[in-house]
């Protein structure tokens, strides 16, 4: 009996060499394959950290970048003195964080000519859908609180300003 006890046993694709490994394997392989067929669990646990993170603070300035809530939209855009050059954006959209430095860019650079203010599309609903922001990045150029020019996904500062330029004459 002893000498079977310290046999190794071939079971698929695991080599164990006790029954109790034999065992804990086993566990570990069910756990996965319920894992597997029930992705919603994992799903919500990555929802519930995203929904308990801490918000970030809007209303901050990254260079000359505004980022504002929407109820700092109507003060911020709408009745601004200058043109207002808002992005629809969201913190999961890799396009977006392709578009950031290249707004970073373009705000720096248009100090005191164009308002470059950034809004996040999923905390701001309302906005998303009067404006309708059907994917992001969305740029939207507003001149005396309206809308007069709508870039939708990834551009070049010179392709930015280049559409720009005919508006602010």
């Amino acid at each position: 009996m002893e000498a079977l006890a310290n046999t190794t046993r071939f079971f698929g694709f695991f080599n164990f060499l006790t029954p109790v490994e034999t065992g804990q394997s086993v566990c570990k392989t069910m756990s996965l394959s319920v894992l597997r067929f029930c992705p919603h669990r994992g799903t919500a646990r990555a929802y519930s950290l995203v929904m308990f993170k801490e918000p970030e603070n809007m209303n901050t300035q990254h260079g000359a970048l505004l980022a504002i809530a929407a109820e700092d939209f109507k003060a911020e855009v709408l009745e601004s003195s200058q043109p207002a050059l808002v992005e629809f954006w969201a913190p999961w959209s890799r396009p977006c964080q392709v578009l950031d430095p290249v707004l970073q860019e373009l705000a720096s650079s248009c100090v005191g000519k164009v308002k470059v203010v950034k809004v996040n599309a999923d905390d701001s609903l309302d906005l998303s859908l009067w404006y309708d922001i059907q994917s992001v990045p969305t740029l939207i150029y507003f001149v005396a609180g309206n809308p007069c020019l709508r870039i939708v996904g990834t551009a070049t500062k010179e392709a930015i300003l280049a559409k720009l330029k005919p508006l602010s004459q």
